[in-house]
């Protein structure tokens, strides 16, 4: 027994400092630990469903050991068990535990039973003539109960948690639960009945004598007899049902099974997230008085009770399982978690001035995708730093803003353009000749209104409906814009007006050249352009990129108004020297409230029927 002990503590001091050191675990609602992370997690982070995943948790694997003790007829004395256990969750507060236990009790009455031809008949007759026999009429000798009862059991538990549900604080220390579960027990019994000599202690007859059996100075002293009496050899083997469950014959030194029900009450400890400890009592309960090996009431009578095995342990439990997958076992975690997360994250997001902007690049923090943005570098209406040519160097780090498209570039964002190969005169002849440059028939190429970026093409930008005001959305435009004149300071640019044709002629001329100034304006004060390098034109509604279409065409309202969104708008070409600036349209006063530059949904509608198709 010692060395099973021994075996069995060197087993579990390993296991628990070889799983005491610190892991990182994964939050609740992390998608590397949830079961359904492209689904309903993914549905619970967009906010169209209410309930998050749930997430995988770890495995317990137990290691436990105590005092087991019957309660019975005989007065119990401390045994010993150990045993083995696996548990799952089921959810925040139940748990599935398949248990395993083995150990030994014993037990030793203070005071002499009658042993009767109606009462056990394994003592009965052993050693030939025995204790003698009772017939009610006389006694045969005393004999003080005892045995030594090897006890395994086996069951599957249901184990509810009491306390992790947490309103103000993460996570359990303490875990209080209940277990209830059903399963089976086997046992082989025996009594110590013979001395060393093969025969009963006739010195039984004497132990009580001067002892009061009223007081637990007597008792005590009586099991104190018996203890130095007895050699605790365990021969004589107890006494059978005689039913099913009794395993082997009248004879056979072979033991009982009995189907069982388990109760008990917990508390357990979290040390880490790895490793806890659990304090826990059970009861198990079999239709079953021989588990104590005596059945027999001093009158000829059953005992009323049934024997109960008692068995109070501490266990070790460690968490199996990598925390980059799973978390701890949920009945320690708080099922609040996740829920409670989600609001702070929107608490925060909704607290603070809405106008915020700590990086200073005009996006306030609620909008902004780029929150350091470095300073002084201009960024698109989502705050993200602008990079005009897509190398991977923001503009404003960007000594080559505009790098011709194929190359790679520097850290200075600059294209690695290699060298063009020199070319000696006779080359170029040669390349003429093979091209017809040199034939009267070819009419020559008119050169661009300028060396640079001449041919580059220029955006447009578009205006809701009756509206002047520059939607912010169309700020990298006009960037773009203003980027290709500072960098070419010799080109002109036509900037050209136009309006849908839902309102009258006259009202769009105007129109368009609000539009069309409000885009100069803006270009002139903030990049510092001289306005003698903007050619304003307009034309109302006379030049539409998506034409009117015949009368027999019907149109729905998406294409209509995509059509409309497309002609309302300003466009930007590098001037070829022809274009003379419009100035202001002639109007009266009735036009003066004219496009107000505000949102529309600022002010009252302001639509005509116009002439259109659409």
């Amino acid at each position: 027994m010692t060395r099973r002990l021994n075996y069995w503590c060197a087993l579990a001091l390993t296991l628990l400092f070889s799983t005491l050191a610190f892991s990182q675990q994964k939050a609740l609602t992390d998608d590397d630990v949830v079961k359904d992370a492209d689904g309903q997690h993914k549905e619970w982070k967009q906010g169209t469903t209410k309930y998050p995943s749930k997430p995988r948790d770890m495995w317990e694997l137990g290691l436990h050991g105590g005092i087991l003790t019957i309660a019975g007829d005989v007065n119990p004395e401390f045994g010993w068990a150990v045993g083995l256990h696996l548990r799952k969750s089921l959810g925040y507060t139940f748990a599935i535990r398949l248990n395993g236990m083995y150990g030994q009790a014993r037990g030793l009455n203070f005071q002499p039973s009658q042993v009767g031809a109606y009462k056990n008949t394994v003592l009965r007759n052993v050693g030939g003539t025995g204790y003698g026999r009772f017939d009610g009429r006389g006694s045969g000798l005393p004999y003080y109960y005892n045995f030594k009862n090897t006890y395994v059991e086996a069951a599957v538990q249901g184990i509810l948690t009491l306390n992790n549900l947490k309103f103000h604080k993460e996570r359990n220390k303490w875990d209080l639960f209940l277990i209830g579960g059903i399963g089976a027990n086997y046992y082989r019994l025996f009594h110590d009945a013979l001395n060393a000599e093969g025969t009963t202690y006739a010195e039984m007859a004497t132990i009580r004598d001067g002892l009061d059996f009223d007081t637990n100075d007597g008792r005590k002293e009586s099991r104190n007899r018996l203890r130095a009496l007895l050699d605790r050899d365990y021969e004589t083997r107890g006494e059978k049902w005689g039913n099913l469950f009794d395993l082997g014959g009248e004879d056979e030194e072979v033991g009982r099974v009995n189907p069982i029900a388990n109760l008990g009450v917990g508390l357990g400890y979290h040390i880490s997230k790895r490793f806890t400890v659990t304090l826990e009592h059970q009861a198990t309960f079999a239709d079953d008085d021989l588990v104590d090996g005596y059945r027999w009431a001093e009158q000829g009578d059953f005992t009323r009770d049934v024997d109960v095995p008692q068995y109070t342990h501490l266990r070790l439990n460690f968490h199996l399982g990598s925390f980059k997958k799973r978390v701890e076992p949920l009945w320690w975690l708080n099922p609040l978690d996740a829920p409670y997360e989600q609001i702070a994250r929107n608490t925060k997001k909704e607290s603070g001035d809405k106008l915020d902007d700590d990086d200073g690049d005009g996006v306030p923090n609620k909008l902004d995708r780029e929150p350091d943005t470095p300073a002084d570098c201009p960024v698109d209406t989502r705050g993200v730093t602008l990079d005009s040519d897509s190398d991977g160097v923001p503009d404003c780090q960007d000594k080559e803003p505009y790098s011709p498209p194929g190359y790679t570039v520097d850290g200075n964002g600059v294209a690695q353009v290699p060298p063009a190969p020199s070319l000696t005169e006779p080359d170029i002849l040669a390349i003429g000749e093979r091209e017809g440059w040199n034939k009267p028939s070819v009419v020559p190429t008119p050169a661009p209104a300028s060396g640079c970026f001449a041919d580059w093409f220029l955006p447009m930008i578009h205006f809701d409906l009756d509206k002047y005001y520059l939607k912010p959305e169309f700020y990298p435009q006009l960037h773009h814009v203003a980027n290709v004149m500072l960098r070419c300071p010799e080109i002109q640019v036509v900037v050209s007006g136009h309006t849908d044709n839902r309102l009258p002629n006259q009202y769009n001329q105007v129109l368009s050249y609000k539009r069309a100034m409000k885009a100069v304006n803006y270009l002139t004060s903030n990049y510092n352009i001289d306005r003698s390098r903007l050619i304003v034109v307009y034309g109302g509604e006379e030049n539409p990129i998506v034409p009117s279409l015949p009368d027999n065409h019907v149109r729905t309202n998406l294409e209509k108004e995509q059509a409309h969104y497309m002609n309302r708008r300003v466009e930007f070409r590098v001037s070829t020297g022809a274009e003379v600036d419009m100035g202001a349209p002639a109007y009266d006063g009735a036009f003066d409230s004219v496009g107000k530059d505000t949102p529309r949904s600022s002010r009252g509608s302001k639509i005509y029927s116009g002439n259109g198709n659409y």
